[in-house]
C-alpha cells in the first residue's frame, strides 16, 4: 500500500496521498486537496531503511534486543544530507 508525495503545479501545496494498492497508484488522477487542481507532480520522496539480520528462534533473548538493526528515518537522512552540504561547503572553501 503506497503512500507518495506530491506538490501542486497551481497552488505549490506539498500533500501525501494513500493507495490502497499499487494499481490504484497507477491509474489514479490525484487531485490538490487544497485547490482541486489536477496539474500534480509526484515527489521522490525520502523513505525509511530497515537493515535486518536472520533471526534465529535460539537466540538468546537478553541480547536480542541489543542485536536489533539500526533504523534510518527522516530525521537520520536529513542529518546525513545536512553533514554532506557541510563537507562540500568545506571542500569549496579550501580550494
Amino acid at each position: 500500500m503506497p503512500i507518495y508525495e506530491y506538490r501542486c503545479q497551481t497552488c505549490g501545496h506539498r500533500f501525501t496521498h494513500f493507495f490502497r494498492s499499487w494499481r490504484e497508484a497507477e491509474e489514479a488522477a490525484v487531485r490538490c486537496p487544497t485547490c482541486h487542481a489536477d496539474q500534480v507532480r509526484r515527489l521522490i520522496s525520502r523513505v525509511a531503511v530497515h537493515s535486518g539480520q536472520p533471526s534465529s528462534t535460539d537466540a538468546d533473548p537478553t541480547t536480542e534486543a541489543d542485536a536489533r538493526p539500526p533504523v534510518f528515518g527522516r530525521k537520520e537522512l536529513n542529518e546525513i544530507m545536512r553533514q554532506r552540504e557541510q563537507w562540500k561547503a568545506e571542500a569549496e572553501a579550501g580550494e
